[in-house]
């Protein structure tokens, strides 16, 4: 009879970081069942929860609205997050995100044992790790993920091609769409990242946009809210904004490519196994690429050090976006 194994998993923010560190659970759950009957929790921030929603890895999902207690300096809501994480308890805690918030709600569950990185993101964080796991916080964040996971249990570390094509890890439920998705190939850009410098300018996707009709394609353009789109040259394109993460992870479902910045949606695609292409400005392509046979990328900057100043993203062409596009569109390679 196998052993029962409760392990937890920190991973609070943000959307792409949460879809890199679930990508792990396929080969990281099935490796530990061969030993144990693993139960599986995740922590998550409130915010991005759905996006962890019927992911057919994790048994428990336990999201904590961390980052809106904290804004709004509401002591009885961090009273309330204190006793939900109080309620369980675990034989190992794994802290995939590195930060300060991240280890102390790791220290405050009920565990004799936690993981996290010998060099996180935050260096406060490790006073509150047993154990920390030696990687370079340069090496690519799948690698780096996977090799904090599997290196807890002593298991064989992927190798990084491994951990670029998982099986399937998210989950949606069917909904319907406020919209009707346009005829023919059907083609998302995503006009926004979290920050200036990974955004691809709004002007350069509607020069995209109107090279896409010269092809009978009509783009959809994705955005939180409405926004003022400049449009000189009459380019077809179709607005959508308002959506839940589950009805964006529908949409990609659906979708034949995928455009945007270095962003969680665009992330998504991978993970749906979608087509696409990430533009990548100020962040480095070396840490951050998703790159398979059907999600390709380009790099304005290959030496990208997050600099805030670096918005060589302007400077991709949406010629060679669009030429991109097409090979993707027309590859044999690509089921669509």
């Amino acid at each position: 009879m196998k052993a029962s194994l409760k392990i937890a998993i920190i991973r609070l923010s943000a959307l792409g970081d949460i879809i890199h560190s679930a990508s792990i659970l396929p080969l990281f759950v099935e490796s530990l069942n061969k030993t144990y009957q693993t139960s599986l929790h995740w922590y998550v921030d409130s915010a991005f929860s759905e996006i962890l929603e019927n992911s057919p890895y994790i048994n428990k999902l336990i999201p904590i609205p961390l980052k809106l207690t904290i804004q709004s300096k509401d002591l009885q809501g961090l009273k309330a997050i204190y006793h939900t994480l109080k309620q369980e308890s675990y034989d190992i805690v794994l802290d995939l995100q590195g930060l300060l918030k991240s280890a102390l709600v790791s220290r405050i569950l009920k565990t004799s044992k936690i993981v996290g990185f010998q060099k996180a993101k935050e260096s406060l964080a490790t006073l509150f790790y047993h154990q920390k796991i030696p990687i370079p916080y340069e090496e690519h964040i799948l690698l780096r993920n996977a090799t904090l996971a599997f290196s807890a249990f002593s298991l064989n570390i992927p190798s990084l091609k491994t951990l670029k094509n998982p099986k399937s890890f998210l989950g949606f439920q069917n909904s319907s769409l406020p919209f009707h998705l346009p005829q023919g190939k059907k083609i998302l850009c995503v006009l926004e990242t979290s920050k200036p410098n990974k955004t691809y300018p709004l002007e350069s996707f509607v020069e995209l946009a109107f090279l896409l009709n010269a092809n009978h394609c009509t783009p959809l353009f994705l955005s939180r809210e409405a926004l003022k789109i400049p449009n000189p040259k009459n380019a077809q394109f179709q607005s959508i904004h308002n959506l839940d993460l589950n009805q964006i992870k529908c949409l990609i479902t659906q979708m034949d490519l995928i455009i945007g910045g270095d962003t969680g949606i665009t992330h998504l695609a991978w993970a749906f196994k979608r087509p696409s292409i990430t533009l990548f400005g100020a962040t480095p392509p070396s840490r951050f690429n998703l790159c398979t046979a059907q999600n390709l990328f380009l790099s304005a900057n290959p030496n990208a050090n997050y600099q805030r100043n670096d918005f060589s993203i302007c400077t991709i062409s949406p010629l060679e976006v669009s030429k991109l596009a097409f090979h993707l569109l027309n590859s044999s390679r690509v089921s669509l």
